[in-house]
């Protein structure tokens, strides 16, 4: 249990080394679909976006997409989960924990489907902000 929690809080580490990169072997053809579970072993990366939705890639490439409603749920945010079947399924309840503020823990959230998606998540905005 504690393993599957530290491997997901180690995959939302590295996203920012890895958000840039295309997937490998990226499918020629994108076909929508849906599944319940997805295997956290076949996960190769995973994030917040600014959509509020949980996005993961798995190790053939493939993008996939949570539906859960969690309004805590952003960028640089990661999620704690633990499975005794190596799963992340819908109805599961995790816990959004943000480390770059000590583990501070911003509730629960339960796992919606998950949805086949064409791509890496949407980036967030770039700050405006000018210098005077």
């Amino acid at each position: 249990m504690i393993r599957n929690a530290l491997l997901l809080a180690a995959l939302v580490a590295a996203t920012p080394a890895l958000a840039g990169d295309d997937p490998p072997g990226k499918p020629a053809e994108f076909k929508a679909e849906t599944r319940d579970c997805l295997q956290t072993r076949s996960i190769l990366q995973a994030q917040a976006a600014p959509d509020g939705k949980w996005y993961a890639r798995l190790r053939d490439g493939r993008w996939w997409r949570n539906t859960m409603e969690c309004p805590t749920l952003q960028p640089r945010r990661a999620l704690v989960h633990s499975s005794p079947i190596g799963s992340q399924c819908r109805g599961d309840i995790v816990q959004v924990i943000d480390f770059n503020l000590g583990g501070v823990n911003f509730g629960g959230c339960g796992f919606g489907s998950w949805e086949r998606v064409a791509g890496p998540p949407p980036k967030p905005p770039k700050n405006t902000k000018s210098e005077d």
